[in-house]
């Protein structure tokens, strides 16, 4: 498999990112917060013989680098990155796959409601609306442990509250990602969970009627972050949208339930 390795310089920020695969067809995969582009490796080895696949490290997270400024990334910023991201890896006069997983699928929406003629499909897993309250409590609780300098609690705590159902090994990378992490990065993260709760709905950033792109909805029936029905009434407001609610899953879907996988085939098929 070839494997394509690159590094954007935007203004304040170092990007990495990794092309896999030589095929004609794209996919751009955005990961959730502080997932890192490891997150994708299964969906990497299913895909790779029929899609080139990109995934990349947002600031503050994984392998990218925040060299001025401060730690918080802002949502403005987020959407540029995936821009740049998008325009650096597409191939001339091509359209672009986006796959994305939880806080990554608002970056996504974002882009393929301002930039319409640049994404053909999308592909939402675990789409928010608007933070849940159990999403609040959370935020509140790792703010608290954040504060009392006990960051090593806040990886268990999000398994705890939403994370039961992934696999072992995926609870033991999560922690170890969260005992690894520097001190900006928690800022970042911090920074990024604010301005989470501070959201009341999606349209105040997105506008969902704008987007054209064929786009896929993935939700889990137990995760516990996201609504269903406001997720429900979100995908009739995005014009060619279909949504799915895979029973038995939580918020991480194909991590879970790697059989998920063969839905976003058969959506990409069409």
């Amino acid at each position: 498999m070839k494997i394509v390795k690159g590094e954007l310089a935007m203004g304040r920020f170092l990007v990495p990112y990794r092309i896999y695969g030589e095929a004609e067809k794209h996919i751009v995969c955005i990961s959730g917060a502080k997932q890192t582009m490891a997150a994708w490796r299964s969906f990497v080895s299913h895909f790779v013989s029929d899609y080139s696949i990109v995934v990349f490290d947002l600031p503050g997270q994984g392998r990218a680098s925040i060299i001025s400024g401060e730690p918080g990334v802002t949502f403005e910023e987020q959407i540029d990155v995936l821009l740049n991201v998008v325009k650096e890896t597409t191939p001339d006069n091509g359209s672009t796959v986006l796959a994305a997983a939880s806080w990554g699928t608002i970056i996504s929406a974002a882009l393929a409601a301002r930039h319409p003629e640049l994404i053909d499909k999308m592909i939402l897993g675990s789409f928010g609306v608007k933070p849940s309250k159990a999403v609040v409590e959370v935020i509140r609780e790792g703010q608290g442990l954040f504060d009392g300098n006990k960051t090593d609690e806040i990886a268990p705590l999000m398994i705890k509250k939403f994370g039961q159902q992934i696999p072992d090994a995926h609870k033991k990378q999560m922690i170890l990602q969260f005992k690894g992490m520097s001190r900006e990065d928690f800022l970042s993260f911090y920074e990024h969970c604010k301005f989470v709760e501070q959201a009341s709905d999606i349209e105040e950033f997105v506008k969902l009627s704008n987007i054209t792109a064929s786009t896929l909805i993935v939700s889990g029936e137990y995760d516990a972050i996201i609504d269903i029905t406001d997720i429900e009434d979100a995908s009739t407001r995005i014009p060619n949208c279909e949504f799915v609610m895979v029973p038995g899953a939580g918020h991480f879907l194909h991590w879970e339930q790697p059989e998920i996988l063969h839905l976003y085939s058969n959506f990409l098929a069409k």
